[in-house]
């Protein structure tokens, strides 16, 4: 059975940010993680998930039954986790590392505590949803789409591409999380598709259009939901859940047409640090993650789309043979301090 141990909390992607920062310039800082206690098995693999339990424990406890391997899995935010990660450096106990994004990843992966994988493991997923160096793998994902309340908003009035939504037309009606991670994953994107100066511009345009600022995607979902804003950016699957709990809930997903930035595809990751004692056992976890088996249990909790070619998606997913999504370098280096900074110098964020 899964250990499960209390979930690490404190820092923030802001935070991870500002230890790159610090790292760069030979600093040092504190997480505001909390390390929970070590586990009893010494057999167990340890596995620090950035992704909620409720969603991993189903694939977890798949994994423990079809090989025996006890897991001892610690919850936490990714960036949190990560940033756990750096400050322990060579005697971190995590022997696989999962993330919601990549973000958290390039992190680890800039400091060189990533080991790769095995070829088998890589070859399950497209090229464009894995490092360049192999270090880590997407396992599941989300795309990026304008949730909508139907009550409020004619499709007729939705705008063609992401960038239109700094109009006048749509001035105090659209939410944003600009502290998320998911939106600074966006941003980062927006800087390789447009350039700087046009996301610069692009935020600007936002704050100054009355873009309202909320803490979590979930936040925007459930204010359009209420009617109390219009629409908002957010993750695809938080329409799905709405819709499951009340089918009859005015909102809608809208996914901008074609490769426009707005329809940004992002993915969970899973890597394994070099410092894990069982590369072996800590790689089988990941190959696990990637499996047939493992990409269904994957899919079922949070409606994401799978990473893996040959398993069959939800319907209406994004077709990733056909690219059916603004192409960007997600194993690219990502200066988060820059991207934290350039959101709140465009007034979006405090």
């Amino acid at each position: 059975m899964t250990i499960r141990l209390r979930p690490i909390i404190g820092a923030s992607i802001a935070t991870l940010a500002s230890v790159l920062a610090l790292s760069a310039c030979g600093g040092s800082a504190e997480s505001g993680a909390t390390t929970a206690a070590a586990g009893t098995d010494p057999a167990a693999l340890t596995v620090y998930s950035g992704r909620e339990e409720e969603y991993m424990e189903p694939v977890f406890d798949a994994y423990e039954k079809e090989t025996g391997t006890t897991l001892d899995v610690r919850y936490g935010d990714s960036a949190d986790l990560a940033l756990l990660v750096g400050e322990e450096g060579d005697k971190t106990p995590a022997d696989v590392f999962i993330a919601q994004s990549p973000i958290s990843q390039s992190y680890l992966d800039q400091r060189d505590l990533l080991s790769a994988l095995p070829q088998e493991s890589l070859d399950r997923v497209p090229a464009r949803l894995r490092a360049a160096d192999g270090d880590w793998v997407g396992i599941a994902g989300r795309q990026r789409v304008l949730i909508y309340n139907t009550d409020l908003v004619s499709e007729a009035d939705l705008p063609a591409s992401v960038l239109d939504l700094t109009d006048p037309k749509y001035k105090g009606k659209v939410g944003v999380a600009p502290s998320n991670a998911s939106f600074q994953d966006f941003v980062a994107a927006l800087n390789q598709i447009e350039g700087t100066d046009a996301t610069n511009a692009w935020l600007t345009g936002m704050a100054e259009n009355g873009a309202k600022a909320y803490a979590k995607n979930g936040a925007i979902a459930e204010a359009v939901t209420r009617g109390e804003i219009p629409m908002g950016l957010v993750n695809h699957y938080y329409v799905l859940e709405i819709k499951e709990d009340d089918p009859s809930a005015p909102v809608a997903a809208y996914r901008f047409p074609g490769t426009d930035a707005g329809s940004l595809f992002l993915v969970a990751t899973a890597s394994v640090p070099k410092a894990t004692p069982d590369k072996k056992k800590a790689d089988s976890l990941v190959a696990f993650l990637v499996s047939d088996a493992g990409q269904r249990l994957m899919i079922e909790g949070e409606g994401e789309y799978p990473t893996a070619t040959g398993v069959a998606a939800p319907a209406g997913a994004p077709s990733l043979a056909e690219g059916d999504y603004p192409l960007y370098d997600l194993t690219g280096p990502t200066d988060l301090k820059a991207i934290a900074e350039q959101i709140r110098e465009s007034g979006l964020a405090d």
